[in-house]
């Protein structure tokens, strides 16, 4: 939220037509617009019928740049009425003056001075802008037009009553919020969509915690950080045998943006101000001011405008692609209607051992780094939760694979997890962190194009513990083979007992070994560095080569004599792995033996 900011006259930036096939006089522009100028906007409130709204000007909010100016309008009519005032899909409203487009309602207001619904219209300026249509020139807006003495608070939400009472001289804005339309989606998987890593923690024995510089995944925010906001309510399945199509890209009419489309759907609806020659712009506002963006543009259809005491809003269904929406700025989003967004190819396959069932979750997702892994979190519980029909304890064996135009070869892993509360949280945090590694390493653009994920999951705890390791001597030297005997145990059980051998280096100079089994992968010990990475490919090989929970490892290692006094200086020397499929070998245990050196050290 903006500090409140007394208003000024100052110089905004307006827009020469000279790159737009439309005439200049089907614009009204920021310094020709005047109190009491009465007009029209335009929105759907039910069905795909738009439906046309009075509109009163009542001031300008100049302040400083361009990107800040506002037009107060008064709205009123059966459109708004019926809608419980501005609701949320109605951002990017065209509001017309004379018949000329002004610009678009993106934001809602409270003034006591107003008991009337008040809104704000982004100017059209900057929304031409988004497109690259114009170039600029120097103007302001009339003087008598100019809200002088009334300060702006641009807030998240809207205030009480109580404060727009004390404040008369304070306009309180809030944006007319873009809702978020999710299908497909139920229990906590809707929470992990917007919550992210504070609805589900991600547990430390995924990769996250043992990649170098740790995953980028570690702190996934879900959209609610974006300042999105879910509906409670969703549309149903993705609508495309709606009446809705590229031909109702009309100002007025909704549009949408995909984030997920398929067998899970998650996108964002609002209302087109403005089409010329196959280009679009609306909102008004950003979505999650991305900047230069590549997201599905799609048909909606509305089903009904919901009244409701906190925020009213627009219930529809998220269409066909018929474009890409390709610019996220503060003023607008824009896009090109016959282009198309690069999305990643998600499939899922999951199969409930115990009840002999299975289900294929398809979808294709944004390729946007900063989205992605909590889309493929969020579709991974869903599509766990919905075949298990349970949350629980068991045993899951997952396999990935992930390629990419830009990967020098596709990623492959295979991965066993057990957990005794809720085996459903390993697989879609393993991914996560994995693609997220992916989309942030310091290399090249993997152009992620397919991700899927097979997975075999039963309640059975099948578990082995390490529970002892027994070597052949108290003592050795260098040149030694070290006999190790390691005792196992299944959950409940048969006890396993395996053998093996590690040779201590000739050279090696330190006063003790230390020998320990583990399964799984380890973190690095104090003496030892992380892998230098050359490129996408040591990346991709990195995190094939983690080993996955099946494998115990017996490991011999020492310190390092030339590393200064009282640190950890543990290095791996030797080691002998063996897996256990399907199993996870969990537990350690370590044995330390003196080492007797040439020079009696």
């Amino acid at each position: 939220m903006r500090l409140c900011a007394t208003i000024s006259l100052l110089t905004v930036v307006l827009v020469s037509l000279g790159s737009l096939a439309a005439p200049r006089s089907d614009f009204l522009f920021l310094d020709e617009v005047r109190v009491g100028m009465t007009g029209i906007g335009k929105t759907i409130v039910s069905g795909d019928a738009i439906s046309e709204f009075a509109v009163d000007v009542v001031g300008i909010i100049d302040e400083p740049g361009t990107l800040s100016d506002f037009i107060v309008v008064r709205v009123s009519g059966e459109a708004i009425g019926r809608s419980g005032g501005i609701a949320q899909g109605m951002s990017g409203s065209p509001i017309y003056v004379g018949g000329k487009l002004i610009g678009a309602l993106s934001r809602a207001a409270s003034w006591s001075k107003e008991l009337t619904p008040i809104g704000l219209v982004t100017p059209i300026e900057p929304m031409l802008d988004v497109l690259g249509w114009a170039q600029t020139a120097s103007a302001r807006p009339d003087d008598g037009a100019v809200l002088s003495g009334v300060a702006l608070v641009d807030r998240p939400f809207a205030p009480s009553a109580s404060e727009v009472a004390a404040a008369p001289n304070t306009i309180f804005a809030y944006p007319v919020s873009t809702p978020l339309i999710a299908t497909g989606l139920s229990g906590r998987s809707r929470a992990i969509l917007m919550d992210g890593a504070n609805a589900v923690a991600r547990p430390a024995e995924t990769l996250g915690s043992f990649l170098p510089r740790g995953s980028l995944g570690e702190g996934l925010s879900g959209l609610s950080a974006l300042s999105l906001d879910l509906l409670p309510l969703s549309g149903g399945a993705s609508a495309s045998s709606g009446s809705a199509s590229a031909a109702t890209l009309v100002p007025g009419g909704s549009l949408g943006i995909a984030l997920v489309s398929g067998d899970v759907a998650v996108g964002a609806l609002g209302t087109v101000t403005y089409v010329e020659q196959g280009a679009v712009i609306g909102f008004g506002h950003p979505f999650i001011s991305n900047g230069a963006s590549d997201f599905p543009l799609t048909t909606v259809s509305i089903l009904e405008t919901m009244k409701a005491y906190d925020a009213s809003f627009k219930l529809g269904t998220l269409g066909e692609t018929i474009g890409v929406i390709n610019q996220d700025r503060t003023a607008a989003i824009g896009g090109r209607v016959g282009d198309r967004a690069a999305t990643i190819d998600l499939r899922l396959d999951i199969e409930d051992l115990d009840r002999g069932t299975s289900r294929t979750v398809r979808a294709d997702v944004v390729r946007e780094p900063r989205l992605v892994p909590n889309l493929l979190l969020t579709a991974g519980f869903e599509a766990i939760d919905t075949t298990l029909d349970r949350v629980g304890p068991g045993t899951v064996e997952v396999t990935y694979q992930i390629t990419g135009s830009g990967m020098p070869f596709s990623l492959e892993r295979k991965d066993v997890f057990l957990s005794t509360t809720d085996v459903a949280v390993y697989p879609p945090w393993q991914l996560a962190d994995i693609v997220a590694y992916l989309e942030y390493n310091e290399f090249a653009d993997p152009k992620i194009t397919s991700v899927s994920a097979s997975m075999r999951i039963t309640s059975e705890i099948r578990a082995i513990r390490i529970e002892n390791l027994v070597l052949d001597s108290f003592v050795y030297s260098p040149g030694d083979t070290v006999k190790f005997t390691l005792v196992m145990q299944t959950y409940q059980g048969e006890q396993i007992v395996r053998s093996g051998q590690l040779t201590i280096p000739d050279t090696l100079l330190a006063d003790e070994i230390v020998v320990r089994a583990y399964g799984g992968p380890r973190m690095l010990e104090g003496g030892e560095s992380p892998q230098v990475l050359e490129g996408l490919a040591d990346v991709i090989d990195l995190i094939e080569t983690f080993e996955s929970y099946e494998t115990v490892t017996v490991e011999l290692f020492a310190n390092d004599w030339y590393a200064s006094a009282g640190g950890d200086s543990l290095y791996g020397v030797a080691k002998a792995s063996h897996e256990y499929p399907g199993y996870v070998v969990y537990d350690e245990w370590e044995v330390r033996a003196p080492l007797l050196t040439g020079s009696g050290g």
